[in-house]
């Protein structure tokens, strides 16, 4: 199976650079694919996204990475109630 390289690959003892070709068994290169690793070269060369120039145009853009997701603020702890006053005693006179 022939594929491009999206990322850089360690392969048979060598490193396989992005838009670089490499061949390697069906499995292989399946499970490449699937990871994100490398694509699949097209065996029809007007499908192929071939430049004239022999570079790669058909490589999938990388996935922009995701914003973090803010912190939720923390919730005010609510005022206490005020606790009442003791109703002052009556007083009463003494004779």
């Amino acid at each position: 199976m022939k594929l491009i390289a999206i990322k850089p690959i360690y392969h048979n003892s060598n490193v396989v650079v992005e838009q670089e070709t490499f061949e390697t068994n069906e499995q292989h290169g399946r499970e490449l694919v699937a990871k994100g690793y490398a694509v699949e070269v097209q065996v029809n060369l007007s499908l192929s996204g071939l430049v004239p120039g022999g570079e790669a145009n058909n490589l999938p853009e990388p996935e922009p990475e995701p914003e973090p997701e803010p912190e939720p603020e923390p919730e005010p702890e609510p005022e206490p109630e005020p606790e009442p006053e003791p109703e002052p005693e009556p007083k009463t006179k003494k004779k």
